[in-house]
């Protein structure tokens, strides 16, 4: 009798069990949007959804705001600003929403909400990146627009690499087809913002990337600090610089841009050390704080075209060959930079620039002293030299190159400079592309000094990944 009364007892727990599994345990609940950023006084109707949810509520709101009500005919949320400011009321914050699933579970969603944020909007300024130079800021581009202006049929929009977790945030595709983001400040320091680079691509109704986005956050002043050549007035630093300085080792790391391989409009970050004589990449993050690595691809008939990388801006062609080009199909319809008057579809510069065409290099010289009796320790951890045009000096990074063959850094200098081959590693070199397809470098030869240099015309191969500089259009 007492084994049945334990069979019973087990029996009506395991119907207890079934009755409340995890399946009605399990649930969401979610916003149609992330974020809103509104002005004082301001009403916006938002969206709610969820999966096996029995009722919804507002858990939580910002100090001073008016708890929003549900209507739960339309499932959306009203939010009201609070009307003025006041020391009462939060400038920012979440709005909570609470679900409870049929097992009795809650679950819960956040929309970020922000009173009287800053905004910049480049939807009327086709590009392919985009500087953002202040923190605390929301940020708009044109999301069915690729950077010469022709059309996409963008349908929804993710980070796919950003160089610190939370470097973008809030990003939305908008009703009208703009893509909106939120750069932060920096988290130790509310006075500085939030510096970095990140890519976000569009996809299709398929969800497939068919465009991208650089975004370059940095507190630089293109136009102040822009080198007026006379013939052309090219940038003070390279694409995704943060600094252009190397007093120690963070500013030297922070110092190195973007690496571009020739042609193509998607950027390849920078090391994950400074002194990158063999250096793999930095630490990257999508959207969802997911770490994310580059991806070397053999350059074939499928591969090495731009239909293909602008389809997949984290694959690095390689080649085989250190003279081979990674395009290995270049179709009239869609080019790389030949073009050196015009801006191009691919052309990776913000909106008013473009890559720079190596007559803008000519006549450059070195103006640190070369023959001092220290140059040969002096100058080793000083990664580039200064270079004068008309009485113009400005200090150029020596950033190396991605190699053609294996996509990882390397930042020596070596024989591909001069006939003779150097003897050891030596630091460093800088590679810059232009519109041309030449290769404007300058090194420092620690054994010789003196034989320090620089040219503008070397030829190496389109699958080499190298720094880029802009020129005003």
């Amino acid at each position: 009798m007492k084994y049945l009364k334990l069979l019973s007892a087990l029996f009506i727990a395991s119907l207890a069990f079934v009755a409340c599994s995890d399946d009605d345990k399990d649930g969401s609940v979610r916003w149609e949007r992330k974020s809103l950023f509104l002005s004082y006084g301001e009403s916006v109707t938002v969206g709610i959804g969820g999966e096996n949810i029995s009722s919804y509520s507002i858990y939580s709101v910002p100090k001073g705001w008016e708890k929003p009500v549900i209507d739960k005919q339309t499932m959306t949320v009203t939010v009201v600003a609070p009307e003025a400011p006041a020391d009462t009321v939060a400038v920012s914050g979440d709005i909570k929403l609470n679900g409870i699933t049929h097992g009795a579970e809650s679950v819960y969603a956040n929309l970020f909400v922000s009173l009287d944020t800053p905004e910049v909007d480049f939807t009327a300024q086709p590009a392919n990146s985009y500087l953002a130079t202040k923190g605390g800021t929301l940020y708009r581009f044109n999301g069915r627009m690729k950077g010469d202006g022709s059309a996409l049929q963008t349908e929804s929009v993710s980070v796919i690499w950003q160089t610190s977790a939370g470097l973008i945030k809030y990003l939305q595709l908008e009703q009208d087809g703009s893509v909106s983001f939120f750069l932060p400040n920096n988290s130790e320091d509310e006075t500085k913002m939030r510096e970095g680079n990140a890519v976000i691509a569009a996809y299709d109704a398929a969800g497939e990337i068919i465009w991208s986005w650089h975004i370059w956050a940095t507190d630089y002043d293109v136009e102040a600090e822009a080198l007026d050549y006379g013939d052309y007035t090219v940038m003070s630093r390279a694409l995704g610089q943060l600094e252009n300085a190397t007093e120690d080792k963070t500013s030297i790391l922070a110092s190195y841009g973007l690496y571009y391989q020739w042609g193509r409009k998607d950027p390849f970050a920078g090391p994950s050390l400074y002194n990158a004589s063999k250096g793999v990449t930095a630490t990257l993050y999508d959207g969802d704080t997911n770490v994310v690595v580059i991806s070397p691809v053999e350059a074939t008939a499928e591969t090495g075209n731009y239909a293909y990388t602008n389809a997949h801006p984290m694959h690095f062609i390689t080649v085989k060959d250190k003279n081979a080009a990674w395009n290995q199909s270049i179709t009239t319809e869609v080019k790389g930079w030949e073009n050196t008057q015009q801006k191009s579809v691919n052309d990776p510069c913000p909106y008013g620039w473009r890559v720079a065409p190596a007559e803008a290099f000519e006549g450059l010289t070195i103006s640190d002293d070369l023959t001092a009796e220290d140059a040969s320790t002096k100058y080793a951890e000083q990664y580039g030299w200064t270079l004068k045009k008309n009485e113009v000096e400005s200090f150029y990074f020596a950033g190396g190159r991605r190699v053609y063959a294996d996509a990882l850094i390397q930042n020596i200098f070596d024989e591909s400079l001069t006939r003779n081959a150097a003897t050891e590693a030596q630091p460093w070199v800088g590679y810059n592309w232009t519109a041309d397809g030449k290769v404007f470098a300058f090194w420092f030869n620690k054994q010789a000094p003196a034989e320090s240099s620089l040219r503008n015309d070397l030829k190496f191969s389109t699958a080499n990944g190298m720094m880029v500089r802009c020129v005003k259009e």
